[in-house]
């Protein structure tokens, strides 16, 4: 591991000591390398003033007010069929569903033939299993792992009604 120091202005030290004191850090290096890790994740190396990325992924920030706008020029039926339209129950649409979760923080996906693995998952395993096999309409194994935070999902057999 490499060290290397850093010029602070006075509100953000004071800003990293009120982290320390709180207990929310361990301490100021630990804030600093979650800060670029954190940075790194989100790609912020190719943002440029009002283009985001997430890995390889383009993502837009948007106000709620301005999505409300967009929906009121739509019917109640056009918003309804606007996701539904796409067919979760083909395993190349699973990523779409993955990604936004990980965008969501729920944790890291990928999928790799009829495995879908899991890393960091931030809610239940059984959770995440149930609204998995209910979304691609396929049954879920767990399969668990000696590596902690790491969960294999094995895709089974169709199942129509997957929550039963």
């Amino acid at each position: 591991m490499k060290a290397f120091t850093v010029d602070l202005d006075d509100d953000t030290y004071n800003y990293l000591e009120f982290l320390e004191r709180t207990r929310f850090i361990d301490s100021k290096g630990e804030a600093v390398r979650k800060a670029l890790a954190l940075f790194k994740k989100l790609s912020m190396h190719d943002w440029l003033p009002d283009i985001y990325r997430i890995g390889n992924n383009r993502i837009i920030l948007m106000d709620r007010g301005m999505l409300l706008d967009i929906f009121e020029l739509l019917t109640e039926f056009e918003i309804y069929r606007a996701f539904r339209d796409i067919d979760l129950t083909r395993p190349d649409n699973w990523m779409i569903v993955l990604k936004e979760l990980e965008n969501f923080g729920w944790g890291v996906f990928s999928r790799i033939g009829n495995e879908i693995k899991v890393e960091y998952c931030a809610v239940p395993t059984q959770y995440l299993r149930g609204y998995l096999e209910t979304m691609f309409k396929r049954e879920l194994e767990e399969h668990r792992t000696q590596v902690e935070d790491l969960t294999i999902f094995i895709v089974g057999e169709p199942k129509e009604e997957a929550w039963r």
